[in-house]
């Protein structure tokens, strides 16, 4: 059973956050790359169809790039990668059922607000769990309508305010169309699954690119990657982006 055909069964599912969150917001936000054993070990289990707790871990992926290893006081990691851009970007790796995503969205928003110039890049992942598939796809609905901005906030508040998700197609669109979306296209676009895949495995390919093993993470010009736990805060994580912006990378300003 494909990825897709997963995530159109969650659609289906209606779920609360459960017990583990809880637990999961006591522990660290983030952790360092595991080792290649450890990587494929969980590889092979996001590969099956069980649910999973939900916590603020990434399934383990393929190392395409290397992470050095954090200097003592450094607020972030060098990551060797051959990507390179025509401008600024900054990437957040999270996952909307992660209470520490959660708790950094409001920092997230209010940088973006005061950096339009910066392309701002959100990488959602369903952490392996197939019953969070439903909001990846109305996550990619929405960037594919041009809606994402507000329906990103709204998504965070769904899970974690109202603790559910999606009982149906038809809530999906109404969903969306309380975002700003016009409800004839975001059905067309929830249906076409061609344009959903192609959305999804392209985030997909980037957490497999970085080594992402645990979010929130925030990946800066291709190069500096930053958590709530390296930079020492929610708020925190904005200053070592404002920071790494300036510091040497291969994305060039047009």
């Amino acid at each position: 059973m494909n990825k897709l055909t997963l995530f159109m069964l969650a659609a289906l599912l209606l779920a609360a956050c459960g017990p583990s969150d809880e637990a999961a917001d006591k522990d660290p936000a983030a952790t360092a790359p595991q080792t290649s054993a450890a990587k494929k070990s969980q590889d092979d289990k996001q590969t099956t169809t069980q649910k999973k707790e939900l916590k603020p871990q990434q399934t383990p992926v393929n190392p395409q790039v290397e992470v050095e290893a954090t200097v003592p006081g450094q607020k972030y990691q060098i990551v060797e990668s051959q990507a390179d851009c025509n401008e600024p970007v900054v990437m957040e790796f999270f996952a909307y059922q992660c209470p520490h995503c959660n708790n950094l969205e409001p920092a997230a928003e209010a940088w973006r607000a005061k950096n339009a110039s910066v392309r701002f890049q959100g990488v959602p992942t369903d952490l392996g769990n197939p019953q969070m598939g439903s909001l990846l796809l109305v996550h990619h609905t929405a960037k594919i309508l041009g809606v994402l901005e507000k329906t990103q906030h709204a998504l965070f508040n769904r899970v974690h305010k109202e603790k559910k998700l999606f009982a149906s197609p038809d809530e999906a669109v109404a969903f969306l169309v309380e975002q700003g979306a016009d409800a004839e296209q975001a059905r067309k676009t929830l249906d076409n699954k061609e344009a959903i895949t192609r959305s999804i495995e392209a985030d997909f390919e980037l957490l497999k690119k970085y080594k992402i093993t645990s979010v929130p993470q925030v990946l800066v010009n291709h190069r500096y990657m930053t958590n709530i736990s390296a930079a020492g805060g929610h708020k925190e994580v904005f200053e070592v982006v404002d920071q790494t912006l300036k510091l040497e990378s291969s994305c060039q300003v047009k």
